[in-house]
């Protein structure tokens, strides 16, 4: 069953309840109400209320660092205290409120497997985090096509995530019209002609959509050249799925938990319904987190010991070099994680990768 067939069949039913989908460890959340769609949450971090205003310019890092902050000692909820203590216009929150819904429903269209469980009723749902208005299912629908459709001619061109982009010569200006559209003039600030697309995309905070159409419009607009992959491609591996999971399961019992992870989530990928990989995820997923605390402890400040200058991308990756470059000495472990668009597990294994290869030492704070 399809997503638009999902999605129909909620919107002729008249259904008023909860669909949750999940794909190796994502986990998004569509409220429905009387067929129409009237919020959704997701635990990936891009899609998270701070990160989407970041990406449009209404927050900087440091302050939204400072509102979790102040979040967790007033227990404010989040709009609130950027409101009271950061002056950002409610009108523009949710604004932001309205692009992370739709970002979170319309990324469901990009995946290629997952899985769904629908559930009657809206148990849960917070009065702050509704639509003011709500949105058709066949405005989803159609949306969710063209995304799609402009997906697949964006990696049709550009299959990798280490593409480069130039400004042209000449072009260092950008029209009036794109000059308005926030992304694209964040995204055009970044291109810088040494970070990848990856690259870019984490340091404007943009939702991979989002960020894919600007640069699709400068490309196609002629303000950028493709100058090259910073990464050559790795060959395709043909793997017996089922040993895999036998060994992650035998992994995790030796407490090799990055080894277990990573054969669990290839299994994952191509297997979402398979129950026993799906309960050996979460479980392989919670010690890793665990493990890599003991390391990498979350009240304490790491530092740069080795050359920044060698983290170019030919070794390390471009979400290793976006989590160096907010390393300041004065942000511990868990602020780094707050403001970081790739999340909890990701940013503790970089940091330990760091960590294991001279390139950063933990202080207590």
């Amino acid at each position: 069953m399809g997503l638009a067939e999902i999605l129909q069949w909620i919107q002729y039913g008249r259904k008023t309840g909860t669909v949750v989908f999940e794909k190796t460890g994502v986990v998004k959340k569509v409220f429905i109400e009387e067929g129409l769609i009237i919020s959704a949450s997701s635990n990936d971090p891009r899609e998270y209320l701070g990160q989407i205003l970041v990406c449009f310019g209404d927050l900087t890092e440091e302050q939204l660092t400072q509102a979790f902050q102040i979040q967790k000692k007033a227990k404010k909820l989040l709009g609130k205290v950027l409101k009271e203590d950061f002056g950002i216009p409610e009108k523009q929150i949710l604004k932001s409120l309205q692009v992370k819904i739709e970002e979170t429903i319309y990324g469901i269209f990009l995946w290629e497997d997952g899985k769904f469980i629908y559930t009657e009723g809206i148990a849960g749902l917070q009065q702050h985090d509704r639509l003011k208005t709500a949105i058709s299912i066949d405005q989803v629908i159609f949306e969710g096509a063209r995304r799609v459709d402009e997906w697949r001619e964006f990696r049709k061109q550009f299959p990798t995530d280490d593409v480069i982009f130039v400004v042209k010569k000449g072009k260092e200006k950008l029209d009036l019209a794109l000059s308005k559209d926030p992304i694209i003039s964040k995204i055009f600030e970044n291109v810088t002609g040494d970070k990848n697309v990856q690259r870019i995309l984490l340091d404007t905070h943009a939702p991979d959509y989002r960020g894919y159409e600007a640069l699709g419009k400068l490309y196609l607009g002629g303000y950028l050249d493709a100058k090259k992959a910073t990464r050559s491609q790795k060959k395709e591996v043909v793997r017996d799925l089922q040993s895999d999971l036998l060994r992650a399961a035998e992994l995790y019992k030796s407490k090799k938990y990055d080894e277990a992870y990573d054969l669990v989530e290839i299994f994952l990928a191509s297997r979402p319904e398979n129950e026993e990989a799906q309960t050996l995820f979460r479980v392989v997923r919670e010690a890793f987190i665990a493990s890599l605390y003991n390391i990498c402890e979350a009240n304490s400040v790491p530092t740069m010991i080795g050359d920044f200058n060698n983290l170019n991308e030919e070794v390390y990756s471009s979400k290793e070099g976006y989590l160096a470059s907010r390393i300041n000495g004065d942000w511990d472990v868990k602020s780094l994680i707050m403001i970081s668009p790739m999340g909890e597990l990701e940013s503790l294994r970089i940091l330990k990768r760091l960590h294991d290869a001279g390139m950063v030492e933990f202080r207590s704070n």
